[in-house]
């Protein structure tokens, strides 16, 4: 009996032991990711974009994507080498909204609008309730 209890004893301690060697593993570096700040404003029937390239990893396209509502207008690819500022122009029309998407490898990493969009008008209040006491 005792060394069948020894040897449930042993089973649970060994549980409690780490499971992987080293015990502290190694730190990874954080992949090189890309970042980019720009602002949109409106000059006359043009829209000014002005992109800072903060972080770039390697060289590759950068794809910029212009929509005026759900329509794609215009679309452009500039190759990238290393962070750099970018100032760009595209056509513009009042009143309506405008959507700059700027995608790296297939991938949407900033969009900025200019506008308001054409949202549906909101649903109308409901009734309040009769008072207590009513006939209603």
């Amino acid at each position: 009996m005792k060394l069948w209890l020894a040897g449930l004893l042993l089973l649970g301690v060994a549980g409690c032991r780490y499971t992987f060697w080293p015990l502290i593993p190694p730190e990874q570096a954080y992949p090189e990711r890309i970042s980019i700040n720009g602002t949109l404003e409106p000059e006359g029937d043009t829209a000014r974009a002005v992109l800072q390239i903060r972080r770039w990893p390697e060289p590759d396209y950068l794809e910029l994507r212009w929509y005026q509502g759900d329509a794609l207008v215009g679309e452009r690819s500039i190759w990238v080498e290393a962070p750099q500022p970018l100032e760009l122009s595209f056509p513009y029309a009042e009143g309506t909204l405008h959507r700059l998407l700027v995608v790296v490898e297939g991938r949407p990493v900033l969009q900025l609008d200019l506008g308001e969009p054409s949202l549906p008008p909101p649903p109308a209040a409901p009734n309040p309730a009769p008072a207590e006491g009513s006939e209603n």
